[in-house]
């Protein structure tokens, strides 16, 4: 079993807290579970300033949490091509799931998260695989919660002729269809790219 850490922003190159959480989350599961190995996912959102890329994607910030943490470098993996939600559940299918034969994960991300979170990966892995997940503590306010459901509305209209389990829909659509060229607000765009 795999446990798969969801990137939560990079703030002057370092990891804010919600993704501090999730991985000392994932730690304590590995500690009671039988876990094979970590996943840790993320580029750097989508919504992140051109002019102000990290040097450093999340993934590879979070393998260096769980090394310092001393997780053995050789039961983490890294996935360093997504840049949202929808692309962490394609990448970690596509990348890791596949090659690697795994049909068991647990997913961590923030609570106010697990609903969309959950949807999507159980949309885009389908039936096939046997799926947990788990959330952390986070501060959410109304406006997070309700852009939360917004966002999970608007993967359920844009992938409403996708059959469960077929990645393929979603082949070359990443980051320029309408859902994600759509205007965002200032404080998601920081609360994205920034933790």
């Amino acid at each position: 079993m795999t446990v798969v850490v969801l990137g939560g922003g990079i703030k002057d190159g370092k990891l804010p807290l919600q993704a501090k959480k999730r991985l000392d989350k994932a730690i304590k599961i590995s500690e009671t579970r039988d876990i094979d190995r970590f996943l840790v996912c993320g580029k750097y959102s989508f919504l992140t300033d051109k002019n102000d890329l990290p040097e450093k994607t999340e993934a590879e910030i979070m393998k260096e949490y769980l090394l310092n943490e001393g997780v053995d470098s050789n039961k983490i993996f890294t996935e360093k091509e997504s840049m949202d939600t929808i692309s962490n559940a394609y990448y970690a299918k596509t990348e890791y799931f596949l090659p690697q034969n795994e049909t068991e994960g647990i997913i961590i991300t923030s609570e106010y998260h697990i609903p969309r979170v959950k949807y999507i990966f159980e949309k885009i892995f389908g039936n096939k695989f046997d799926l947990k997940f788990e959330g952390v503590e986070t501060k959410a306010d109304d406006r997070l919660l309700k852009r939360q459901q917004e966002l999970l509305n608007k993967f359920k209209e844009l992938t409403s002729s996708m059959e469960d389990g077929d990645h393929n829909f979603f082949k070359g659509k990443f980051f320029n269809i309408d859902y994600y060229t759509e205007k965002r607000p200032a404080w998601i765009k920081k609360k994205t790219s920034k933790g």
